[in-house]
């Protein structure tokens, strides 16, 4: 029988855990992944996890012991411990996570097994192949998201080690779960791949058809909607920028998220009151505000940033709302998604504001048909229950396949 180790920065969604480190998508896709392979009959042995927290002295607690959590009071999650500083902190979990896997392999005996992290920044992959080949289990990532120094991150140090040592090591991988193709076709050619761009919770839908029962949307105002991380990448200065350019009262802009870009946002909001700024909101909250747009905002760049690593999962959330989506073109996203969402292929305000118009003028009916018709291919392709099957059937061909050397 094959035994899977599971590798990942997945907490439980609790307000006492939540910091600056904390990612809400990539949390909330790590715990739909896991749910979805345990329906379709996948077998966790093991999950190992760490706190993901900023490091000291941002962070005060110094040292995180070995610790036990439940997700969703079904699945047990072995936190990794580790010292709070950096780069201790890296090496620290590196070691550890080695030596929890090498006693994982040696309980769990003969037989398949493979290691499978979600990302191979925390803990750093590196250790986490030199345990495989130690156990002889295969190793597959899921990789969502590099950071491109000088790009989507800073050029300092940790980050140029990061992306070098995705550079070095993913092509030593036995597999890849990857979110844009062009990860599996710059970093590890030649190694097995498939693309999961993410995915929506089994009761994202419900929850979107209960809204619409209970939510009218103002009437009197073009409401438009951004949620997300505030940050360069995501595109909130354009936004900014292209509704300074919407004149009349009739629009309206809501902001949600947190991030570098949270005082930009402030400060348009004191100086346009049509603006409203919502911080970091509870995900059903993020959904009620969904149900007021009249439209909603994805504008991941991709032209002025390189983001070729990235895939915006807040999209997948967009696409099934049933809400008119416009956003531009990362990924897979024109190939797949273009005949539901209204495309941006010049990322500037100017075209942005113009398709903001455009999509405005057209009839309601029309835009709302749209919306389903994206919300209908979500339910039939997109769920993480399909997902997960897809990535499970992909584990079972690795199991089959030599460790790569």
């Amino acid at each position: 029988m094959l035994k899977i180790l599971f590798v990942s920065g997945v907490i439980p969604d609790d307000p006492l855990l939540i910091t600056p480190a904390f990612s809400r998508a990539g949390n909330m896709s790590a715990h739909h992944l896991l749910h979805g392979l345990k329906r379709s009959g996948v077998l966790l042995d093991k999950i190992l996890s760490a706190y993901p927290v900023p490091s000291f002295p941002t962070t005060k607690r110094l040292y995180y012991p070995r610790s036990r959590l439940q997700l969703n009071n079904e699945l047990n999650i072995d936190m990794i411990p580790f010292i709070n500083v950096t780069p201790i902190k890296q090496l620290t979990l590196g070691i550890a996570s080695y030596f929890e896997i090498v006693r994982w392999g040696d309980k769990a005996g003969p037989g398949d097994k493979i290691i499978f992290t979600f990302n191979i920044s925390v803990p750093p992959g590196i250790f986490l192949l030199a345990a495989a080949r130690r156990i002889g289990a295969r190793v597959v990532a899921m990789i969502y998201d590099i950071n491109v120094p000088g790009e989507t991150v800073p050029r300092t140090l940790p980050f140029i080690i990061d992306f070098w040592l995705h550079k070095k090591t993913l092509r030593c991988y036995d597999g890849l779960v990857v979110i844009t193709k062009e990860i599996a076709r710059d970093f590890a050619p030649g190694v097995p791949s498939i693309c999961v761009e993410g995915g929506i919770g089994p009761d994202l839908v419900e929850k979107y058809h209960v809204l619409e029962k209970i939510t009218m949307r103002d009437a009197g105002h073009f409401v438009i909607v951004a949620a997300g991380g505030l940050k360069e990448a995501n595109g909130i200065s354009e936004i900014l920028a292209a509704f300074s350019l919407l004149k009349g009262d009739v629009y309206r802009l809501h902001i949600a998220g947190n991030g570098p870009l949270k005082d930009l946002v402030k400060d348009a909001v004191q100086k346009d009151p049509r603006i409203s700024f919502h911080g970091f909101l509870k995900f059903d909250d993020v959904l009620k505000l969904y149900a007021t747009a009249d439209v909603l905002v994805n504008m991941r760049l991709t032209q002025r940033v390189n983001t070729s690593y990235f895939f915006p999962s807040k999209t997948m959330e967009y696409l099934a709302s049933g809400v008119p989506v416009i956003t531009t073109c990362p990924g897979g996203m024109a190939d797949e998604f273009g005949a539901f969402a209204y495309l941006l292929h010049e990322e500037t305000p100017g075209a942005l504001a113009d398709i903001i118009k455009t999509v405005e003028a057209i009839p309601v009916e029309q835009r709302i048909a749209r919306g389903k018709a994206a919300r209908q291919y979500m339910i039939e392709h997109k769920t993480w229950d399909a997902q997960a099957k897809k990535i499970a059937h992909f584990l079972s061909e690795i199991s089959g396949a030599k460790p790569r050397a």
